[in-house]
């Protein structure tokens, strides 16, 4: 007992102490600063990319009167419904949320007052999360209830705080969203708004709006419980079209970016850090390359817009660390006809051909083919249907190898098969794919919708020897004196899998590039991808230590298919400017592959090259397939898989003379549909051209 007691002491002394020094130690509940700190976002090298908030240029501050009634009622509601209850704290709020989070074992429910969050905002100023910024919260959040009545506090709130795109303040964030005054807000107008501060850049309407309106109705639903307004009337707002103007003033070399890192901010230090400001946050982009990615995808629109490419994206990033070196998400941030501050980066669009590798990495490290092994390049049928290949014809037995390289569609599907399914969406999954995939055998050629950022950490997978990095945008943050913020641990590499396995998959694609006829003048891998109806163009390319992603599409008013883009185009128009030109511009070295111990040397299965020159489809793919045999003479295997003479195959099954249209699943790459393909062009030399015709 006389532990118990000397412990029980210690604690309480130590409690006593804590409140003593918060207390002593409390800035003055009068100094109200409504003005926002400025958020700098600079580059690795400390250049800057853009400032927000800079000293109070977006807050208009504006009476109690002169705000809507719904937007004061909607953010009570939302935030704080006890707030003329309390006193500056809810303790049942407290307790409540301390009982959940001892339950979760983490910090998740959140119990901050009204009169909390303004202290926070105009008088701590500090985003830092730790017991003692609480205790002072807590602390000023009485001592201004004793000071301000409680339309004052609310009021002084709704003039501090932030709701993205550059308003501080509900008569900014008016004008900003709606081109309209507060006092003006419409009910339905006004429970969007109040959503947005508890995440202005995960609920900003103009990036995700599906997730503004499920934030509305969160809102509608909690003024409904506490008697504001009724149930028809929150029907009637969630039902009323909503017209943005996002009128704004705006200065950024690296937009799309800098919406993402303040999502990253917002999801690390929480609102307040924006709402706050004074913070001086390094990023991983490098504005040289940012600069070139700039560059590259206007060279691709200039180049592919005449066949309806009004929209492109562009990611780099370095597969040894996962840092983003560069990010252009729309052609054009400013263009709203083609929703140009949605960023495609990060949005879920078909991969097409460019998914192929995962499938063929799988079947190779799971010993179930080998880059030797014959595929059978025939049209035939598999679970969904009749499928052919983009040129409607075959090329017969063929290796792995050679399958991958020219981007056949049924030897991937083939492929598919054998290494099974699931365990392909499995392994994609691993490889750094966050998104649903589908369990279906056309997932193998791009039918499962992926993000462009995922699609890169996957590359940068076959780039890093087997290792995945997630992606990393903050590399330091500081607050107004100039003191770092602890930063979260940046992810750890996982092994995914063995250097030699990565490296079967990079000896294949790091012939693409001559393969095809793109013209890169450095050494990268890189697969294309091409969707149903030409709808998405991809190309990916990776070296050891770059790996970057570029597609184009249409997304703005009309069709949203292109009229015959291929994505080997995308990596001879966008990718050939930004290697050729960009990287030298910026000074960036290229590391070259290398070839790990491990692996051995082999010739093909014999049935693998013995597609005959009539079976090939065209003159030109013919010459593809000579030249892709010169390079399957000698294969890669891993120990123990070693190719095998293999027994004279059966002669491949007649196609069925069914139209095949009318049972291709619209979900397959462009090139499987007979009335999109363009018609090919003779090569005139045995170097392939890479025809429209032809190209995956």
């Amino acid at each position: 007992m006389t532990v118990a007691g000397i412990v029980f002491g210690l604690i309480l002394l130590l409690v006593l102490g804590t409140f003593a020094y918060a207390y002593a130690t409390l800035p003055d509940p009068s100094r109200l600063d409504l003005a926002a700190g400025d958020v700098k976002i600079v580059d690795r090298h400390g250049t800057l990319i853009e400032q927000r908030n800079a000293q109070g240029v977006r807050v208009i501050p504006v009476k109690k009167d002169d705000i809507s009634p719904n937007l004061r009622n909607a953010t009570i509601a939302v935030e704080d419904k006890h707030f003329y209850q309390h006193h500056g704290v809810d303790w049942g709020r407290v307790i409540k949320a301390g009982i959940i989070d001892v339950i979760t074992r983490r910090p998740q429910q959140g119990a901050s007052t009204i009169t909390e969050q303004l202290a926070k905002i105009a008088i701590l100023q500090s985003p830092q999360k730790t017991i003692l910024r609480k205790l002072r919260e807590a602390m000023l959040a009485s001592a201004l209830e004793s000071k301000y009545s409680k339309d004052q506090i609310l009021t002084l709130y709704l003039n501090s705080i932030y709701y993205g795109h550059h308003a501080t303040g509900i008569e900014a964030a008016a004008e900003v969203y709606f081109g309209k005054h507060a006092k003006d807000l419409t009910l339905s107008q006004a429970s969007l708004l109040a959503g947005l501060p508890n995440g202005p850049s995960y609920y900003d309407p103009a990036l995700h709006k599906d997730q503004a309106l499920a934030r509305q109705a969160v809102v509608l639903d909690a003024m409904v419980n506490t008697g504001v307004i009724t149930s028809t009337q929150a029907d009637q707002a969630k039902n009323e079209p909503l017209t943005f103007v996002f009128k704004e003033n705006r200065s950024s070399l690296a937009p799309h970016f800098v919406d993402y890192v303040f999502e990253q901010l917002e999801s690390v230090y929480g609102p307040s850090a924006i709402n706050t400001g004074g913070l001086t946050v390094k990023t991983t982009l490098d504005l040289n390359l940012q600069k070139a990615a700039e560059q590259a995808v206007a060279v691709g629109q200039q180049r592919l817009g005449r066949l309806g490419a009004d929209n492109g994206d562009f990611l780099a990033m370095d597969p040894k660390t996962g840092e983003i070196l560069a990010m252009v998400g729309s052609a054009d941030y400013l263009n709203n006809d083609i929703k140009g501050q949605f960023n495609v980066v990060t949005a879920l669009r078909q991969p097409g051909s460019s998914f192929k590798p995962y499938a063929y990495e799988q079947a190779f490290k799971s010993h179930k083919l080998t880059m030797g092994s014959p595929l059978d390049d025939t049209s035939r049928h598999f679970a969904n249907g009749q499928f052919h290949d983009f040129d409607f014809r075959d090329m017969g037995i063929i290796s792995a190898h050679k399958a991958l390289l020219l981007s056949r569609n049924i030897p991937a599907l083939e492929t598919m098969q054998t290494a099974g399914v699931d365990n392909v969406v499995n392994f994609a999954h691993d490889m750094g794919i966050t998104t649903p995939l589908k369990s279906e055998v056309t997932t193998a050629i791009g039918s499962s919708e992926v993000r462009l950022l995922d699609h890169a950490v996957g590359y940068g997978v076959f780039a890093n020897g087997g290792t995945r990095h997630d992606p990393v945008s903050l590399l330091e943050v500081k607050d107004k004196d100039g003191n770092a913020l602890d930063n979260p641990n940046k992810p750890q590499g996982k092994q995914v899998i063995s250097a030699q396995e990565a490296y079967l998959i990079t000896d294949i694609l790091k012939d693409y590039s001559s393969q095809w006829n793109l013209g890169w003048n450095k050494p990268f891998a890189g697969k294309s991808g091409t969707t149903n109806n030409y709808r998405d163009a991809w190309m990916m390319a990776y070296s050891p230590n770059l790996v970057m992603g570029a597609w184009v599409g249409h997304t703005g008013p009309g069709n949203q298919d292109m009229n015959g883009v291929f994505g080997t185009m995308v990596g001879s128009s966008v990718l050939t400017d930004f290697i050729n030109n960009g990287l030298t511009q910026a000074h960036f070295t290229v590391e070259t592959f290398k070839r790990p111990d491990g692996l051995i040397d082999g010739p093909p299965c014999a049935s693998s090259v013995s597609a005959s020159p009539s079976a090939s489809p065209s003159s030109s793919a013919s010459a593809s397939a000579s030249a892709g045999s010169s390079s399957s003479e000698k294969e890669l295997y891993l120990p123990g898989t070693e190719c095998k003479p293999a027994p004279t195959p059966s002669p491949s099954p007649t196609p069925s003379p069914t139209p095949l249209t009318s049972v291709i699943p619209s979900i397959l790459p462009s090139g499987i549909l007979p009335t999109a393909t363009p018609k090919p062009t003779p090569a005139p030399t045995p170097t392939p051209s890479a025809p429209a015709g032809q190209t995956p």
